[in-house]
């Protein structure tokens, strides 16, 4: 079928364009074509002959693979043939493949989570991101946006579009992520991916999307996954925004410090502006013992006594008092870290009482 052209060694007369001319000639020189695309060797041929930049080798080379544009995006060898043939043709030619690629089958989405394909995806992105062909993509991926964001290699191609395209391009992606918000956040996948696009998403759809994060607080800090999205906004460190969310969580601290992700929250809204607000829920309460003894929240009550001492000494003395009267439930398990903080407090507040002028002129570390 190849006359004489031997693939696996190169061109026959060690001509690429002579010879691919002569073998375009032969019957049904589509197969051969991509026959010899799969292979590796095929494919770097192939790939030195769109180099030569011909438009006529190019263009031929085009209607020999167009009607396997998908197989070939997807293959070990053929991806690096469909790259460098979406480089070379034309624009009326790449719409030609964006068509076939989404209609009536979305191969964009199955290429995006193929491991394979996902290259080639990328460089679509990248080839296209200045033309108004790159609407075909986007489309593409809004259509299947919550299984590409849960996807362990699709989501990367969602993340490439933001991290490429203007805001005003991503729009369509900037809503999917507004309107599927909570399933992706519920996710194990999807909340990572959720936490990559609250980074990368700009202008007023950005703000939108953290004020729906806000409104949604409260469900979303009790589930045990949802939860990393709001570690991850107040992370952010915006003032407005974590004021808003540190008053929506109230009445909710003593409960969260006691689950195993909750308790992160608590702590980080400790470290931060919500340190008040969460150590005077705790006051209020009548189960800090419970919350001291806990496997999670004795962490943080440690934290709570730490940050408190460092930034607020009132509010933190009201936590040891309040807590010394549980000193006696405080002797095993996870309460005795509790326990052997406050008395390691108690024994500074004894020692730093009464100090002799001759001793403290002696203790050099002091000065």
């Amino acid at each position: 079928m190849f006359h004489g052209v031997n693939w696996s060694n190169g061109f026959s007369n060690g001509n690429p364009r002579l010879d691919f001319e002569a073998t375009s000639n032969v019957g049904n020189p589509s197969n051969i074509v991509i026959t010899m695309a799969m292979t590796e060797h095929g494919s770097e041929l192939l790939q030195e002959l769109l180099s030569l930049k011909d438009s006529r080798i190019s263009n031929r080379i085009f209607n020999m693979v167009f009607e396997f544009i998908f197989e070939l995006m997807i293959h070990q060898f053929g991806r690096y043939l469909f790259q460098k043939l979406i480089e070379s043709v034309d624009e009326s030619r790449l719409q030609m493949i964006m068509e076939k690629l989404t209609v009536p089958e979305n191969h964009i989405y199955h290429a995006s989570v193929h491991k394979y394909g996902n290259f080639s995806v990328k460089k679509l992105i990248t080839t296209l991101k200045r033309s108004p062909l790159i609407i075909y993509v986007v489309n593409a991926f809004s259509n299947k946006f919550e299984k590409l964001m849960t996807d362990p290699t699709g989501r990367y191609m969602i993340m490439e579009c933001l991290d490429v395209l203007d805001s005003r391009t991503n729009d369509l992606l900037y809503v999917g992520a507004m309107e599927r918000c909570l399933e992706l956040s519920r996710h194990e996948q999807g909340v990572v991916s959720m936490n990559a696009c609250i980074a990368r998403i700009k202008g007023p759809r950005r703000d939108q999307l953290l004020d729906w994060i806000c409104y949604n607080v409260r469900f979303l800090a009790q589930d045990p996954t949802g939860n990393y999205v709001v570690q991850y906004v107040i992370g952010l460190n915006n003032p407005a925004i974590n004021d808003q969310i540190f008053s929506l969580l109230d009445g909710l601290y003593v409960k969260l410090s006691m689950a195993k992700t909750g308790s992160h929250l608590v702590e980080q809204c400790l470290r931060l502006s919500g340190m008040n607000r969460v150590i005077n829920e705790f006051l209020a309460s009548n189960r800090l013992v419970f919350v001291a003894k806990d496997r999670y929240g004795n962490y943080v009550i440690q934290t709570a006594l730490k940050e408190s001492k460092k930034r607020n000494g009132r509010i933190h003395a009201s936590l040891i008092m309040k807590l010394e009267e549980h000193l006696g439930c405080l002797r095993q398990g996870y309460g005795r870290n509790i326990r052997t903080l406050i008395q390691v407090v108690g024994r500074n507040r004894s020692s730093s009482r009464v100090v002799p002028m001759k001793k403290f002129h002696h203790c050099r570390r002091w000065k």
